[in-house]
């Protein structure tokens, strides 16, 4: 069996069985643990060894990966180090230190330095799980020796061995929030008040409550200043918005040429015309709609408002931009404009680095570049972002992610991020003194 690590203090009861799991909890963790519970053969950690464990990491630095673990004190690196059933130790990488924890005992044992020690060995060919794995031998910060070997969770090395060496910097999927990195956009107000009026459902029993179902879907869409034109009927028009008039059919049959042609005829020099049926469109009414530029929207028996072809779906997609109307940023433009001050903040910190400079060595041999693998991993994600998100928050936090990862090697490095008194600034002109 292997010896218990000496006390680092005093033992944690075990006892408890019970109460929130830390590792689960805390950012700095929460995706190396999680991702060790779903490797074979791994156990849960008791939550006072999570919480001793967490307490041996920097509260700005992270762990890169969790692996079952053997540990004989005082012994060489060639010591036979197996398991039989659940490991007795689990061993953490963060990016400064070895953190090893006992399960019986929640001991705790730091071993600050490098990934690679210097004394490593791999299993032969020949072991097959679950003894295979990677032996090291360390030097405690208190000055003691010891081998521990971390087990890989199938009869594979290169995984393990690569989360060793290089770092987790590919695959990481969360770090912990920083407060040199500003926080994710809040898009509730933005989407509560474009979707309040998305959401407005009207049964659209008769005509009139056809026409509200309209304005209220085109003030979703950005015309924040969609009325009703009410007993006017202002040139057959139902809706009319400073870049924008709509024309609504409630009819048995569906909508077809003519009336599409009649809705463009009236203000041609609006910029959109929109036209909304509830019994749909004719194939001659979608295609002279598409010829001459006007969008269609059926309206359900729900109130639903769907796009037909795909001039409408843009649309909807976009939503539109009125100069003229007085409304609430879209969370697309907040999505938009954070994703892009997001890449031109990573740009210009990076492109203001002075990397003569010998604060860039690191905490110990390898950790520049260990460190430097999370900068590249956040240029990589710039340069080959998706054209498109699931969704707006997904779009955001795939920024937010990229910044955090640029960051880790501003932190690691202790640069400032943003460097402010070195990014680069527009030149000074005149106007810009008088704001």
């Amino acid at each position: 069996m292997p010896e218990r690590l000496p006390e680092t203090s005093a033992p944690t009861s075990m006892a408890n069985g019970g109460g929130p799991d830390p590792l689960r909890e805390d950012a700095r963790a929460a995706w190396a643990y999680r991702t060790y519970l779903r490797a074979r053969g791994s156990q849960p950690l008791h939550p006072d060894a999570g919480a001793r464990l967490l307490a041996a990491v920097d509260p700005d630095d992270h762990v890169e990966f969790i692996a079952e673990a053997a540990v004989r004190y005082e012994a060489n690196l060639f010591a036979e180090l197996t398991r039989d059933g659940t490991a007795p130790f689990v061993a953490a990488r963060t990016m400064r230190r070895w953190i090893l924890v006992e399960r019986a005992t929640s001991a705790v044992v730091v071993c600050t330095g490098p990934a690679f020690p210097g004394s490593i060995a791999g299993t032969s060919r020949a072991t097959t799980w679950p003894n295979v794995g990677w032996t090291l031998g360390v030097t405690a910060d208190d000055g003691r020796k010891l081998a521990f070997k971390v087990f890989s969770d199938d009869d594979h090395l290169d995984r393990l061995e690569k989360l060793i060496e290089q770092g987790a910097a590919e695959e990481i999927k969360l770090l912990p929030e920083q407060a040199e990195v500003p926080a994710l956009p809040d898009l509730s107000a933005a989407e509560s008040a474009r979707g309040a009026a998305a959401a407005q459902r009207f049964l659209p029993s008769d005509w009139r409550t056809s026409e509200e179902v309209a304005a209220a879907h085109m003030r979703a869409l950005g015309f924040a200043d969609a009325e009703l034109t009410g007993g006017s009927r202002d040139g057959g028009l139902d809706v009319v918005a400073g870049a924008g008039v709509a024309q609504v059919k409630m009819q048995a049959q569906p909508v077809g040429a003519p009336q599409v042609q009649q809705l463009r005829g009236t203000r041609p020099h609006s910029p959109h015309h929109l036209f909304y049926s509830t019994s749909g469109y004719t194939t001659a009414a979608r295609e002279t709609a598409a010829e001459i530029g006007v969008y269609l929207f059926t309206i359900g028996r729900d109130g639903t408002v769907s796009p037909v072809g795909d001039a409408a779906a843009d649309l909807a997609e976009t939503g539109v931009h009125d100069p003229d109307a007085v409304r609430a940023v879209t969370a697309r433009q907040i999505v938009h404009q954070y994703c892009q001050t997001v890449g031109d903040r990573i740009t210009a910190a990076i492109n203001a680095i002075d990397s003569s400079s010998p604060r860039h060595t690191g905490r110990y041999p390898g950790h520049p570049d260990r460190a430097r693998r999370y900068l590249l991993q956040a240029v990589n994600n710039l340069l080959e972002a998706p054209g498109s998100f699931e969704s707006l928050r997904s779009a955001a936090v795939y920024y937010h992610h990229t910044e955090l990862l640029a960051h880790v090697w501003f932190r690691e490095m202790g640069v400032p991020y943003p460097d402010g008194e070195h990014l680069r600034h527009e030149p000074d002109t005149l106007d810009s003194f008088y704001n």
